[in-house]
């Protein structure tokens, strides 16, 4: 039988015990040997459940025996990975790229568009590397000894992953990456390609479609629409709190230019090939557009993107001073801040036209038949029919003249994420009796008994805090009249 070494960490993503224990069942169906190798005691940060005493007082229960034994039912081995004794120096070659990797997964901690200077991430910065390292040498020890046939790490982005993934593919493994599913609420992703890489992914749609009809591509896309539009239940995790759509089509009146932001600091961390445009700021290419539509007659309309609630405060102020300072250049520009109940898919159907930095609703939008621009790289700006701008350069009047949008290529991009989904066999009840994903403020708290550096606690604290004040913001009272 063929060998398979699953590389795996709590918390490598948001649905770890679920998406290893589906993705194992599927390997031993397919006749593999599995092994898993569990990188967790060369973890920095710890991400898991809180003690189960601790738990059971709040009124929970956790089952930290069940992910191991249900490994041990599927016939899996676990092997926990500890770090050499004499860590050493990575080769030269992989330099860069760890990197990189550090720095993004830098990005991704502090929640901000830089990383901060001082002690806190310096000190960080330090123990992540140590840890990546540690794994680099300690895997290149283990399959120089053990060499397995494949080898599935998560995702391939951050520190540890990025580690193992060049250890792999300097010992010619074959290598696939894991992660939550992008198409589906139950389902996890399972392929070549790592899922950020936009270049690889879109470069691979035709060869992964190559077998499906238009009318197939039209049907799954329209299914995975419907899904994300369906509220609270689908796969737009913001969409729990907005109101039901009124409308699916432009209404009478003025035309109608609907602009929606996005999480900047996010695909920071996503590295080079993500940083494409020439913008001094998140809206600077809004004002531009908003000033030739504006003259063109349009209604201005702007949605701020709901992930904005779960930024650093830092980051949210710089934000918030920005969107003002653009409504001041632009008086009848409406905006619905991110915890408006406006629904963002009855936005676009009132649309005329919709310009995004690189939000998911410009694809969306586009499988709705709606005329797109991007002002910044997205994961299907290669495939959809889109226009981009990424320099003051490309805007003028004619970049900013509608078209008949052609749905082909968004509706081929979206069949290629789905049939990539493999089904999750497992949810969260199989390891707790409360949603992670949902968790009430009890359970929130009660992470802070997870065992951790006291910085991180509080870093967790203070999230929370950020999360809370970032919700409940009010605009201004010159600028309340656009809630």
């Amino acid at each position: 039988m063929k060998t398979a070494h699953v590389v795996h960490y709590i918390g490598a993503t948001s649905k770890s015990r679920s998406v290893v224990a589906s993705l194992v069942a599927d390997l031993i169906e397919e006749r593999f040997t599995v092994t898993i190798i569990d990188i967790s005691s060369l973890s920095t940060v710890n991400q898991d459940f809180p003690p189960a005493w601790l738990a059971r007082v709040l009124g929970h229960h956790v089952y930290p025996q069940a992910f191991e034994t249900e490994l041990a039912r599927l016939g899996a081995s676990l092997r926990p990975l500890n770090g050499p004794s004499d860590v050493g120096e990575v080769k030269a070659e992989h330099e860069n790229s760890l990197r990189q990797a550090l720095r993004s997964e830098l990005l991704t901690y502090f929640r901000n568009s830089s990383i901060p200077a001082g002690r806190e991430a310096i000190k960080l910065e330090q123990k992540l590397s140590q840890s990546m390292t540690a794994v680099y040498h300690a895997l290149n020890t283990l399959w120089k000894e053990d060499l397995p046939d494949l080898v599935l790490i998560p995702n391939g982005r951050t520190s540890r992953q990025k580690a193992a993934r060049v250890v792999a593919e300097t010992h010619g493994i074959e290598l696939q990456l894991y992660e939550n599913g992008r198409a589906t609420k139950n389902g996890y992703y399972r392929g070549t390609t790592q899922p950020h890489d936009r270049l690889a992914s879109q470069a691979e749609v035709e060869a992964v479609t190559k077998g499906l009809s238009k009318a197939t591509n039209k049907e799954l896309a329209q299914t995975w629409l419907a899904d994300r539009m369906s509220l609270g239940t689908g796969t737009n995790e913001f969409s729990h709190s907005w109101n039901n759509a009124l409308s699916r089509g432009p209404q009478d009146g003025p035309k109608t230019a609907v602009f929606f932001s996005s999480s900047f600091d996010e695909f920071l961390a996503y590295g080079p090939m993500w940083n494409i445009d020439n913008w001094s700021h998140q809206f600077e290419a809004f004002d531009l557009m908003m000033t030739i539509l504006e003259r063109q007659g349009y209604q201005l309309i702007l949605r701020l993107h709901p992930n904005l609630i779960s930024k650093s405060r830092k980051y949210f102020h710089n934000e918030v001073k920005e969107i003002l300072t653009l409504q001041t250049k632009h008086n009848s520009l409406t905006i619905h801040w991110h915890n408006s109940p406006v629904n963002s898919y009855d936005l676009v159907g009132q649309a005329d036209l919709v310009i995004v930095e690189r939000s998911t609703i410009g694809l969306e939008a586009s499988l709705m038949g709606k005329p797109v621009w991007a002002t910044q790289a997205s994961q299907w700006d290669q495939i959809a029919d889109i226009r981009q701008v990424l320099s003051p350069e490309d805007i003028t009047d004619e970049i900013m003249v509608p078209w008949k949008t052609s749905p082909l290529g968004a509706e081929k991009f979206v069949s290629y994420w789905v049939i990539q989904e493999h089904a999750l066999r497992y949810d969260w009840s199989s390891w707790s009796s409360w949603n992670p994903e949902k968790a009430p403020l009890k359970m929130k708290i009660a992470l802070l008994a997870v065992k951790n550096s006291w910085g991180h606690r509080r870093r967790l604290m203070a999230i929370e805090w950020a999360k809370w004040r970032n919700r409940r913001f009010m605009p201004p009272p010159s600028a309340q009249q656009s809630q």
